[in-house]
């Protein structure tokens, strides 16, 4: 029984202590209806402690900022080689995983 109390305690410490800090975290969504590339979207989302800060889309071409950090941030990554490296992430990432997942979906169904 003392072990069990020592046990929640530990936890208990744990969970207060990460309660102060900070999440940040970043999503890629490949959106699609069919394997042709004009059909597919590709979104890459930053968030910090549950807000979107910042994203990409490839149907909108540039970053996009929600909060003041992240237009400031969207405006300095628009005018440098990131925007650039995330248009190709649609044709690298999304078109080939597509087309591999449709298959498998197709052949499972």
């Amino acid at each position: 029984m003392a072990s069990l109390i020592v046990i929640f305690s530990l936890l208990f410490l744990l969970t207060v202590h990460t309660a102060d800090g900070f999440l940040y975290s970043m999503t890629v969504t490949c959106l699609f209806n069919s394997t042709k590339a004009d059909d597919i979207a590709y979104i890459q989302s930053y968030y910090l402690n549950k807000l979107k800060i910042i994203s990409f889309d490839s149907r909108v071409g540039e970053f996009v900022g929600y909060t003041e950090y992240g237009v400031y941030n969207a405006k300095r990554w628009n005018e440098g080689p990131e925007v650039i490296q995330s248009r190709n992430e649609k044709e690298r990432y999304c078109v080939h995983n597509v087309g591999l997942d449709y298959r498998t979906g197709l052949a499972k169904s």
